[in-house]
């Protein structure tokens, strides 16, 4: 089973709404803060731009707002083309004027996320994070500590994605383990395992680029990873 991924920065959106459909012109119209109406466009183009590759269909205007994002009743975005579900399950997130998404058929389970390299306190690891993970950090060299911390983050969040709850739910539900973590590297690397409380293992991949690492996992286990273009 193969995960597919596409990245989109701000100045990919079009200008227009004719990639909109009406729905989600409505949606937009209820946006009134610019930051937020600018993010749920980048996210909406974004993943429309990946189904589009996915499903080998044209990118004109109204081929595009023939595919729509709506919330599932757990808030997760579900693809439909033509008002119909889409045999595909998708995952979105964006960040920093960046917008990444992944998807695959639709019987697998998929979640990514993007995220910036921060520095996080020692009360959020305590809050947020397992016993593990926080010996994992600990034993990590300080200056590769913001990578690493960043990373668990990221694949705790897709993975709970993936799941359909997002941080809705307790994220020491899920325990992230990131096999041989030395560098980021900046093509993306397997290895990543995220562990589910009820033993459910999502797996994955990492990477990053400048200050900014992105995950993908999916269950059951992808064999590869595939970029879109």
């Amino acid at each position: 089973m193969e995960v597919y991924w596409l990245e989109q920065n701000s100045s990919d959106v079009p200008v227009g709404d004719a990639w909109l459909s009406g729905s989600e012109r409505a949606c937009q119209e209820d946006l009134r803060i610019p930051k937020r109406r600018a993010d749920w466009r980048l996210g909406r183009w974004t993943a429309k731009a990946a189904l589009s590759a996915y499903l080998h269909r044209a990118r004109d205007g109204q081929a595009l707002a023939g595919l729509e994002l709506r919330p599932a009743p757990s808030g997760a975005p579900e693809a439909f083309l033509d008002g119909r579900p889409a045999p595909v399950a998708l995952s979105l997130s964006h960040r920093g004027g960046m917008g990444f998404c992944a998807l695959a058929d639709g019987a697998v389970e998929v979640g990514c996320d993007l995220e910036m390299v921060e520095p996080r306190s020692p009360a959020f690891l305590a809050d947020f994070f397992t016993d593990d993970e926080r010996a994992l950090v600990a034993r990590t060299p300080a200056g590769q500590r913001d990578l690493l911390v960043t990373l668990l983050w990221s694949a705790k969040e897709s993975a709970l994605k993936a799941l359909g709850c997002g941080l809705r739910s307790d994220t020491r539900w899920v325990n992230a383990l990131p096999d041989g973590f030395r560098e980021m590297p900046g093509e993306p690397r397997g290895g990543l395992f995220v562990t589910h409380i009820t033993g459910k293992i999502f797996h994955g991949w990492w990477w990053a680029s400048g200050d900014r690492v992105r995950t993908v996992v999916g269950a059951p286990a992808p064999c590869r990873l595939v970029a879109l273009r």
